[in-house]
């Protein structure tokens, strides 16, 4: 072939299907794309992909831009597909004129057929019968309603630049026709730039029947015969059929409808691919000319199917053709290509994402889960996958999905099969409704008409979600505790109260259910359900009557469910309902959402106003109410006593009086309280040590290591409790940890609540989480069989579960250790809860003989040697530089077995200093400068903290606290070697350490941490390097940027479904610098699946490693005393910094006490934070009026500006009454946490 090289231009499922053909034929592909379409499959597929300019609505329409990109490409060719530019023939001319061939017929059939008045005019000419209408264009509406009962009613007045079913509407009188001619013409002018009107007779009993043409551009011209697109939907089509069952019941029309077509064809010696549409009637048989389409259409493949032809294919051989000189394709060679008939059936249908409930309007989303059924004789053409994007700025076409059969019944049930067994989670999608189409009586008897869908009923099975509430989020159990790599654990923070609501319900306990915080959702149910609500008190209306909680009830299609506010103790409350929410996607085997990561549930985030939760079709006619009785219902307080274990860190880091102190104390939860950290309110440690060692200069600072869940963990003075969405390690120390038969409190205290924790030893919690367990299956029985829950004790007052004493000895923090020998460093193994052990090497330093025995360690403990007794009861590992955290099952393995295996395998470890380990070495381009990171630090002194020593030069600021020059912290990264030390945190940070120990430095993290981060940034913090995998909050120092490190459904090169994160314990990272310019060109690649990372595969040496610690003890003594007396300095500045900030936000906070007692008074509404953020703008003040709608504040949080308007709970309020601004409780430049409160209203 003369075509070498192709230029697609167009995005999507054509895209994608045109590099296939052209793959087969050896030609090589460019393809085009806009920044919405950077991660598209077609981009992925072509051999090279060049990013578009200008907008994204007007990308694709950009000739010049298109002609410029094949020009440099040197393309031979350019295929335009369907849409876009397809029918434009001043685009066409614009390629020919560029010397580059158009994969299409001439401009000039472009353009006569593009005009629909002039096209019927060919069309009579070459004696093609055309629907009764206008000869010429109407000039006005009093000449349309002329025309129009000339004609007779039904017409159909249509724009005569009109196509993909656009500018048209059907008049039934003549004051439709003079109301809807103005609409018509100004439609023509809008979309098509031509505002000719012309009227056609419309044949309500009609079916839409079309014709593949394939000419020559001289004079010959063939047919692949007719397609019914009868099924349509606002003139788009639906469902398509080849052959039309119509023509079948009327097999005369096959060669009359053909003949036809090619007539017309070779009458304007037409070239390349086109499709001749015609009405026929459905009495008389009779069939009209309605368009010609000069391009290749959507519905092409089914034709392939039945005819064993590539249409593609042709039109590349007719274009390489006309590149040969040729003119195109021999017309004896096409003529006997002619089919005499299809061979079996073939149904497409057109997948969309789109809300049946907004009139099928465009639903955007991530599509968490693209699972296509492979059926027999399927073909799925499509640009998505699961991780794709639905962007608002194109059509919302998800795939083309067809089924090709012996027989038309038997095309019917594959594609039925098709449809429901195939699984699209994300936005909704049209599955359901297409496949209830193919169930229509009408349908399977091949009565296809185009007014088929007008009475044809569907009813989604579904909740509306009409408002979402605060925060309403969808949960599972067990969620994730397995997988690890900072991916959260996630889950209920309830479980309790979530498994009850299930088991009501008649769920497995786990079942995916709603979880929602302080006030809930209002929601319609589409179709019946049965639900449950437990947990906390909350407001709750069925229809605006009182909806009872702790109940299982049955809601009947249309009825309405309102949960309001809590009103008495706890937070959160569930929503179960019967068969969960089969849409949403599992991500790790689990449909929990993490939103601080935008992991599961649905969309990765908090259900919105318009949300669609499919639930499932079989629901029970009767279902008799299951009450759980009163006494038996979890009691929620405003105090609360949380029994909890010695801590990790207990003994050692605080002092005896420290440990007393938390204790005895009466905690207050903070305002900034959420499913990652609940921070508390108390008295401060006096600590047992002066600073942290190498893991940092605060006494609460530690080497990193995993955190167990449920632990009190220490950021400086400050205590945070971790529940399911806690990072999975770092850099502080963990006191007093929450056992696991109390966890679910941590998931009903809420701010100005107080709470006073509880000491118990490792049996107590034990016996208190197998009274759990037996109260839960207790009622999974009750309410399985009779309701009956009388002979069930209750959980809260029982003997031995409410207690404020231990009954066992509450043990230490180190619960087993053996010093070291010089050939192996001493190890201890730290408590933490009852699910939880920690255990440590050395004595915290970063060692990387430490980071290669917990590697050791934790193969060891995964090898299929290990008792299965063990290994069926781990979660999950956390290895750190010098740690270890093992989260297991304490219930089913008791630690005494565990610790005596753990002992056994490290007697067995002996001495690993001259191991040699398996590894990666990855080369990493790295640019020192970036406008990303550059604009994140001004948003940062402009909307956080204004001065720091940090501030505006973070590369600056780590070198001279490191007693470094900026040149010099630069030759470390591009000629030094980091060790990943640790994976995880959220989303695979990768955190590594410096080889060489000269390299190695210390400095403080930003505080507060950055709001926003951009993906791929390389920083410091404490004693390591960290790579930001994803945009994200964070407190490292930005020091530089490389390629990130994480991809959410692993569909880029070097990642996987089921690892998406790329590094592991022990790669080496090295870089080597690249300009920003050349980071943007590699971040681009990236960002299109296209970019591979570099690495080789070697061993670590220990003995030379530790040659090299040995040999540089000296040199390295001495850069520690310089980088000591650079940190005091740094340290004394950073002081006196803070403090002046302080004191600057002191003097306009406002005390929470005023706060809480505000919220205590009935008339007040708190309007409250969607998100992280910091505050940009307050756009009130105090005393204002507020109206529905107003935009109180404005956040910023990830280079996003959100608007935080008067909230829906105000909406009856302003019904009856006004609303005034009572206090502000933030200003610009404050940083405010998801459900902190930003402004109290006051009733008026």
């Amino acid at each position: 072939m003369k075509l070498k090289t192709l230029l697609i231009a167009n995005r999507g499922e054509i895209a994608v299907r045109i590099c296939k053909t052209a793959k087969k034929l050896g030609i090589k592909t460019i393809a085009i794309y806009s920044e919405a379409d950077a991660a598209s499959q077609h981009v992925r597929e072509a051999d090279e992909a060049v990013l578009l300019a200008g907008s994204n609505a007007t990308a694709y329409t950009n000739e010049d831009n298109i002609i410029s990109i094949a020009k440099e490409a040197q393309a031979d060719a350019i295929i335009p597909g369907y849409g876009f530019l397809s029918e434009n023939a001043h685009f066409a001319r614009q390629v020919a004129e560029a010397g580059i061939v158009w994969v299409g017929p001439s401009p000039e059939s472009i353009e006569e057929f593009g005009v629909k008045h002039v096209a019927r005019g060919l069309a009579e000419k070459a004696n093609v019968p055309i629907v009764p209408g206008t000869k010429d264009l109407v000039e006005d509406a009093d000449a349309a309603a002329k025309a129009a009962e000339e004609i007779g009613f039904p017409i159909m007045l249509k724009a005569t630049g009109g196509g993909g079913g656009m500018g048209l509407i059907t008049c039934n009188t003549v004051q439709e026709v003079r109301d809807g001619f103005q609409m018509v013409q100004s439609r023509g002018q809008t979309l098509f730039k031509n505002p000719g009107v012309f009227i056609e007779a419309f044949y309500p009993a009609s079916h839409h029947i079309e014709v593949q043409v394939f000419g020559n551009g001289q004079g010959q011209a063939i047919s692949f015969f007719e397609r019914e697109c009868s099924i349509q939907r606002r003139h788009q089509k639906v469902i398509e059929e080849c052959p039309s069952p119509f023509v079948e019941k009327h097999p005369e029309l096959r060669s009359k409808l053909g003949d036809a077509a090619v007539r017309l064809a070779e009458s304007i010696q037409y070239g390349s691919a086109g499709t001749v549409e015609f009405l026929v009637d459905d009495k008389s048989s009779n069939f009209f000319f309605l368009e010609m389409n000069t391009r290749l259409q959507v519905e092409h493949g089914i034709t392939e199917l039945c005819y064993g032809v590539d249409l593609v294919e042709l039109m590349l051989n007719q274009a390489d053709a006309q590149l040969a000189g040729k003119g195109g394709l021999d017309g004896d060679s096409l003529k006997r290509m002619q089919p005499q008939g299809p061979s079996g059936a073939a149904i497409e249908a057109r997948i969309y994402a789109e809300n049946p409930l907004k009139d099928y309007a465009p639903s955007p989303g991530l599509l968490q889960k693209v699972d296509f059924k492979n059926v027999p004789g399927s073909r799925v053409d499509t640009w998505v996958f699961t991780g794709a994007r639905i962007t608002p700025n194109y059509d919302p076409l998800i795939a083309k999905a067809m089924v090709h059969s012996k027989s038309r019944d038997e095309a019917i049930a594959g594609m039925k099969q098709f449809l429901r067994e195939s699984s699209i989670c994300g936005p909704p999608t049209n599955l359901e409704f297409l496949a209830e189409i193919l169930d229509d009586s009408r349908f399977r008897t091949g009565n296809t008409m185009t007014n088929f869908l007008q009475d044809f009923k569907y009813v989604p099975h579904a909740i509306d979600v009409i408002s979402a509430g605060a925060y309403t989020l969808v949960q599972d159990l067990p969620a994730r505790p397995t997988v690890g790599k900072g991916i959260p654990h996630a889950g209920p923070m309830d479980p309790l109260a979530f498994q009850i609501a299930n088991m009501l319900v008649g769920n497995r306990s786990g079942k995916e259910g709603l979880e929602i915080t302080l006030s809930g959702p209002e929601l319609r149910f589409i179709t019946p359900a049965v639900v449950a609500l437990c947990g906390a008190p909350m407001e709750a209306a069925l229809d605006d009557e009182e909806f009872p909680m702790w109940t299982k009830v049955k809601i009947e299609a249309g009825q309405k469910l309102k949960i309001g506010k809590t009103i008495g103790g706890g937070c959160r409350s569930y929503l179960a309902v019967l068969g969960g929410f089969p849409s949403v996607a599992d991500y790790f085997g689990s449909k929990s959402t993490s939103p601080l990561v935008a992991i599961g549930g649905y969309q990765g985030r908090a259900l919105a106003p318009g949300d669609l939760l499919h639930i499932i079709e079989e629901v029970p006619d009767k279902v008799d109410p299951v009450v759980l009785p009163e006494s038996l219902r979890l009691v929620y307080n405003t105090h609360w006593e949380i029994k909890a274990m010695v801590g990790p860190h207990d003994e050692g880091y605080f002092l005896p009086e420290d440990i007393e102190m938390i204790y005895n104390t009466k905690w207050k939860v903070s305002h900034n309280a959420s499913r990652s950290g609940i921070r508390l309110v108390g008295p401060v440690p006096k600590w047992a040590r002066k600073d942290g060692g190498e893991g940092g200069a605060h006494p609460s600072n530690l080497v990193e290591f995993g955190y167990p869940l449920g632990t009190l963990n220490w950021t400086g003075d400050d205590p945070c409790i971790f529940p399911v969405d806690c990072p999975n390690f770092g850099g502080f120390v963990c006191s007093t940890t929450i056992i696991r038969a109390d966890w679910w409190k941590m998931g009903q205290i809420k701010a100005g609540n107080t709470i006073k924790y509880v000491r118990v030893g490792l049996n107590d919690a034990l016996t208190k989480r197998k009274k759990m367990t037996t109260f839960l299956d207790a009622i999974g029985k009750a309410a399985k069989s009779d309701g009956i829950f009388d002979s069930i004790d209750k959980l809260q007052g029982s003997p031995g579960c409410h207690v404020d004493f231990h009954e066992d000895e509450v043990g230490k923090a180190v619960i087993w250790e053996k010093d070291g020998d010089g050939h192996v460093p001493p190890v201890r193994y730290r408590q933490g809860g009852d699910d939880h052990l920690i255990v440590e090497y050395g004595n915290e330093s970063f060692d990387l003989n430490h980071r290669c025995r917990v590697t050791a360690l934790e193969n060891a403990i995964k090898s299929a040697s290990t008792p299965s007794t063990i290994k069926d009861n781990l979660y999950s590992t956390v290895g750190c530089c010098t740690t270890l955290l093992i989260y297991y099952d304490g219930l089913k393995l008791s630690r005494n077995e565990l610790v005596s295996h753990l002992q056994n395998l490290e007697s067995h470890l002996g001495d690993l200093r001259s191991s040699k380990v398996p590894t990666r070495r990855f080369k990493l381009p790295i640019t020192f400068e970036s406008k990303a990171q550059t604009e994140a630090t001004e948003r940062y002194i402009t909307n956080q903290r204004p001065h720091a020593p940090y501030l505006p030069d973070n590369l600056a600021f780590v070198a001279k606290n490191n007693a470094f020059t900026p040149e010099r912290l630069k030759e470390i990264y591009l000629n030094g070697q980091f060790m990943a030390v640790m994976v995880g945190f959220f989303c695979g940070n990768t955190v590594s350490l410096p080889v060489d120990p000269r390299e190695r430095m210390s400095c403080p993290k930003m505080n507060p941490s950055r709001v926003y981060t951009p993906e791929g940034t390389v920083s410091w913090g404490g004693s390591c390097m960290s790579i930001y995998p994803v945009d994200s909050p964070g407190g490292y120092q930005m020091t530089g940027r490389t390629v990130p490190c994480w991809d959410y459904y692993g569909y880029k090169a070097g990642f996987s479904a089921n690892k998406p994160w790329l590094f592991q314990d022990f790669d080496i990272l090295t870089y080597y610098q690249v300009t920003e310019q050349e980071m943007d060109d590699l971040l681009s690649k990236w960002r299109v699946g296209k970019y591979e990372f570099g690495y080789e595969n070697i061993e670590f040496d220990m003995a030379e490693h530790n040659k090299l610690l040995e040999s540089t003890a000296e040199e390295v003594r001495e850069i520690r005393k310089r980088q000591a007396v650079a940190q005091d300095e740094m340290n004394k500045a950073e002081k006196d910094s803070l403090e002046r900030w302080r004191k600057e936000k002191a003097e306009s906070q406002v005390d929470e006490g005023t706060v809480e007692k505000l919220l205590e008074d009935s008339n007040i509404i708190s309007v409250e934070a969607p998100v992280d953020a910091n505050v940009w703008k307050v756009e009130v003040k105090e005393g204002d009026d507020v109206k529905e709608g107003t935009v109180i504040v404005i956040l910023e949080a990830m280079k996003l500006e959100i608007s935080v308007k008067t909230p829906d709970s105000a909406a009856k309020v302003l019904k009856d009454g006004n609303l005034k601004v009572e206090k502000l409780l933030v200003k610009p430049g404050d940083t405010i946490q998801a459900g902190g409160h930003i402004v109290l209203l006051r009733k008026c």
